[in-house]
């Protein structure tokens, strides 16, 4: 009898980590062991089905929710726990690790939990790892470990935390230096803008596009409660640089990369899981402004040209500032000799990008919310009036 072979997840309850999952039980007939949080077992059996079978739903997957109960299998623990909290020796071997588990979070104000999470967590997952037999690891990292640099970017280490624009990039990178220094076998994977599925355009996470759009929803209902409609009548000023790549990649196609790279023989180390047919920041920003009922932005790189109503947006959009200027485009040759270079193509003008925005006000309306939380809170208050000229 030919015993399946196990691949241990962290972060499966997660948008990444969902997909990666699902891809798994899709191409292959391993057996997945999933790292969740609970109070106890049960709790945590039921947050990894609930998460998974939501996943499967909203990226119209449903024939794979028997695959879901009869090949996953949950183990208790937390990556901020040493050696994730869990008994080794009563994990099956393990052929693979993935570890996909993050704080998104990124202002200084958050730098311990962040810290905590992606750099002290990543160095329990490989203390782990060493217990489980030294598999092979696979660190979901991020195309932004880039920070501040700018063109071309390679599929190379980056050790240099000088050049992260927030705590969460900081702590991505050093991150990635664990793993390359771990002395178990390894890959880095790093997407870039994880955005809904390319098919059925639903997501189970809203940051990234779906954070900068609830930031720009926040911001017209700040000013039309302050100032009415001058909106309509003013284009907003933005400090962006309109052309710009912004690498927007559906979640499906991180998840089938991923996989592919972890079933290749490739010998290379880090692999970008980013789209080549990125959109423009023009293009992109000019969509979602359409969406929001606003009259496209005026694109500027003065800060001085700015009024008080256009700093109430700037300083929105705070978290996305680096995403949205340091114009850069991310190589793939790694990613392309395993994958095939068809296989990071997803062309996406305005009215495709439209069909994920719509996707997510369906879903926001369903929830009864104005819209996801944004990132950055805007500072506006009902005593604290806007000056459009100043």
């Amino acid at each position: 009898m030919t015993t399946r072979e196990t691949h241990f997840v962290t972060g499966a309850t997660g948008f990444v980590g969902g997909a990666i999952v699902l891809e798994l039980l899709d191409r292959t007939d391993c057996d997945v062991l999933c790292l969740v949080r609970g109070a106890d077992q049960a709790t945590a059996d039921d947050r990894l089905r609930r998460a998974l079978t939501h996943a499967a739903d909203t990226y119209d997957r449903r024939d794979l929710w028997p695959a879901i109960a009869e090949r996953t299998r949950t183990v208790v623990g937390d990556v901020t726990e040493p050696g994730c909290g869990i008994d080794a020796a009563a994990a099956p071997a393990i052929a693979q690790l993935w570890h996909v588990a993050a704080s998104l979070k990124y202002e200084d104000r958050d730098a311990e939990e962040i810290n905590r999470l992606n750099v002290t967590g990543t160095e329990h997952v490989v203390a782990l790892a060493r217990s489980l037999g030294s598999p092979m690891v696979n660190y979901v990292s991020t195309a932004y470990v880039a920070g501040r640099k700018t063109g071309a970017i390679r599929e190379s280490v980056e050790s240099d935390i000088a050049v992260a624009n927030n705590v969460y990039e900081r702590s991505k990178i050093l991150a990635e230096s664990i793993i390359v220094s771990c002395g178990l076998p390894y890959r880095i994977l790093r997407p870039s803008i994880v955005i809904g599925h390319s098919r059925t355009y639903g997501a189970t996470s809203f940051t990234g596009l779906y954070g900068f759009t609830s930031a720009v929803l926040t911001f017209r209902l700040v000013v039309e409660r302050a100032l009415g409609d001058l909106l309509r009548h003013r284009s907003a000023m933005l400090l962006a640089e309109p052309g710009t790549e912004t690498n927007f990649i559906p979640v499906d196609m991180v998840a089938a990369n991923a996989v592919s790279v972890a079933l290749s023989d490739s010998p290379e180390r880090v692999f970008h899981l980013t789209n080549g047919a990125a959109p423009t920041l023009e293009m992109s920003v000019c969509a979602v402004f359409r969406w929001a009922a606003l009259r496209d932005p005026v694109f500027v790189t003065n800060r001085g040209l700015l009024t008080s109503v256009d700093h109430q947006l700037d300083k929105g959009l705070d978290f996305y500032s680096s995403y949205i200027k340091n114009g850069k485009s991310f190589e793939r040759a790694n990613t392309d000799a395993v994958c095939g270079a068809a296989a990071s193509m997803s062309p996406i003008d305005a009215a495709e990008l439209t069909r994920y925005l719509d996707w997510y006000g369906r879903r926001i309306r369903q929830d009864g919310r104005t819209a996801a939380p944004a990132r950055q809170p805007f500072a506006y208050r009902a005593n604290h009036a806007l000056d459009p000229v100043s």
